[in-house]
């Protein structure tokens, strides 16, 4: 897909690292965003520098050209909001990069808790949190009847394990598996 203004991207985990990074070189193309985060602060800091990028391309808007949802991406119906809200400001959606990700703070191996603040939120962040991503996307492209593309950032600690922490590259070697899935199988 050819980068140019007046498309529309989410971005989740857009508040930093290589997430803000890619809604600041959206933004440079004139493309409209919405940053979802769980990083109010810093989330509202990226999407006012990545609207001044998208007002250079785009004069007498009707509508703000970047937004920011504060958003757990663990929650369903948060995210599923969100991909509504972006679908209602810019008319659907053309560019969906799922970038939410974290480690776990506590080694594996010395985790004697639920999980709930370690392991299994990693799960769920990493792995559940993009498939619904993933799936909300493919929705929002298929209701607006118009192709787009899904990138799901991963790791190359999917490929070459990180010994430290397992949970984190066993969540981010199944977004190799998904990119599989949607490559071929997503119309």
């Amino acid at each position: 897909m050819e980068l140019r203004p007046g498309l529309s991207a989410i971005v989740t985990g857009g508040a930093a690292g290589i997430g803000q990074a890619l809604v600041l070189a959206l933004a440079q193309n004139g493309i409209f965003i919405t940053v979802i985060d769980f990083s109010e602060e810093k989330g509202k800091q990226v999407a006012s520098l990545a609207a001044k990028e998208v007002s250079k391309f785009h004069t007498e808007l009707q509508f703000p050209p970047v937004i920011f949802i504060k958003c757990d991406v663990t929650d369903a119906n948060e995210l599923a909001a969100a991909f509504k809200k972006h679908a209602e400001t810019y008319g659907g959606l053309d560019i969906c990069i799922n970038c939410a990700g974290i480690s776990t703070a506590i080694p594996f191996y010395n985790d004697q808790t639920d999980g709930s603040r370690s392991w299994r939120h990693a799960v769920n962040v990493n792995f559940v949190a993009v498939i619904d991503s993933t799936r909300l996307a493919i929705g929002a492209m298929q209701e607006a009847k118009r192709p787009g593309v899904i990138i799901n950032v991963g790791s190359s600690a999917g490929l070459y394990p990180l010994i430290a922490d397992p949970i984190y590259s066993g969540t981010k070697g199944y977004l190799y598996s998904l990119l599989l899935y949607t490559q071929y199988s997503v119309h």
